[in-house]
C-alpha cells in the first residue's frame, strides 16, 4: 500500500502541542508520547489515532488492528510491524 502525504489539515495534532505529519512517524510519536497524552486520544470513549488511520489514510487493515488497542507501545509496535514488516 503506498502512503500518500496529506496536507496540514489533515495532520494528527497531538493534545500536548506535537504534530505526527505522516503514518510513518505514528509509531515513534507513540512510543515517545507522555502517557497522559495518549490516555487523551485512546480511552473508553475514542481512539483518535485509529480514526485518523481509517478517515485520513484509508488503510482499513491498520485501522482495525489498533481500533481496540488501548497500550501505547504495542500499538506503536503494531504500527510498526504493518508498515515496515
Amino acid at each position: 500500500m503506498e502512503i500518500l502525504n496529506v496536507p496540514a489539515e489533515k495532520y494528527f495534532y497531538v493534545c500536548d502541542g506535537s504534530v505526527i505529519r505522516h503514518l510513518r512517524e505514528l509509531p515513534d510519536a507513540l512510543r515517545n508520547m507522555n502517557p497522559d497524552a495518549f490516555a487523551h486520544h485512546v480511552n473508553a470513549g475514542k481512539n483518535d489515532f485509529h480514526s485518523w488511520v481509517s478517515d485520513v489514510f484509508l488503510h482499513s487493515r491498520l485501522a482495525r488492528k489498533i481500533k481496540t488497542e488501548t497500550n501505547k507501545e504495542m500499538m506503536a509496535k503494531k504500527v510498526f510491524m504493518e508498515l515496515y514488516l
